[in-house]
């Protein structure tokens, strides 16, 4: 399998220098961003819209994790926003259009990567 280092919103730099040439590794992280991130997309919109800050929060810090190491800094800043805006306890509702910003870009890193992983 080629894995291409380079997405339309990802970059595995950061992925392979910690993987230090273990392409087993890269393959094992990218195949679970790919299979757990659809989930947590789905509960993470699902919080934000109920206003649930506890899930909101556990779900934004752990997608945050996950975009870091693959790579996704602005994703990664979209995780920390609502992360903060509900330990905070501001107002989830109003970060909707950084969450679709944030969901499009999972989703197409999602798709480029299953496909890349084919």
């Amino acid at each position: 399998m080629q894995m291409l280092n380079y997405g339309t919103y990802y970059n595995l730099n950061y992925l392979s220098e910690i993987a230090d040439g273990d392409t087993s590794f890269m393959s094992e992280m990218t195949r679970t961003f790919v299979n757990q991130t659809p989930k947590m997309i789905a509960e993470l919109k699902a919080a934000v819209t109920n206003s649930n800050a506890e899930l909101a929060c556990y779900l934004a810090h752990k997608l945050k994790s996950s975009c870091e190491i693959i790579g996704m800094s602005y994703a990664a800043s979209i995780c920390l926003k609502i992360e903060s805006a509900a330990i905070e306890k501001a107002s989830l509702t109003a970060l909707i259009d950084d969450l679709e910003v944030l969901v499009h870009q999972l989703t197409v890193s999602t798709q480029e990567l299953n496909m890349a992983a084919a």
